[in-house]
């Protein structure tokens, strides 16, 4: 598959991405999520054990490979899918997807600028989303990344 810059599609993903950020400011609980949803349930290891066709004790070691992050997801759709629950995951870009890929361009072209605030409002903008994609289009791609 060709790899192919799409400027537009990564302002469409950081639009998104700003809203999963916003998760952020809620720190994992230490047990975990799914014992933090289990118990907010009011329900026993062994109800959900039972639910899962596990021992209780099982039950306990998922909930503890969840919280050391060790779990597999399939094995924690299964634990989720014992409580009603659904398990959704996103990759969450520390920075802007589009400053990211304008730094590295910078970096790229031998420049080491910061990116400015005023590059960060203007790269929302279709004209320079359009101007963004015509100089990315004649820089190599081949070792961008």
């Amino acid at each position: 598959m060709k790899t192919r810059l799409n400027l537009t599609r990564l302002a469409e993903l950081d639009r998104q991405f700003c809203e999963f950020a916003k998760l952020r400011l809620h720190a994992t609980p230490r047990c975990g999520w799914a014992k933090t949803v289990r118990l907010a349930l009011g329900m026993s290891s062994k109800a959900l054990g039972d639910r899962l066709g596990m021992t209780a004790q099982g039950v306990r070691k998922l909930e503890q490979a969840e919280a050391d992050a060790s779990i597999t997801l399939k094995t924690l759709m299964r634990l989720a899918d014992g409580m009603d629950c659904e398990v959704h995951y996103v990759l969450l870009p520390r920075t802007s997807l589009l400053e990211q890929v304008v730094k590295r361009a910078h970096e790229v072209a031998g420049g080491l600028h910061e990116v400015s605030p005023r590059t960060r409002q203007l790269s929302t903008e279709p004209e320079t989303l359009e101007m963004l994609g015509t100089l990315f289009a004649q820089a190599s791609r081949r070792g961008f990344w």
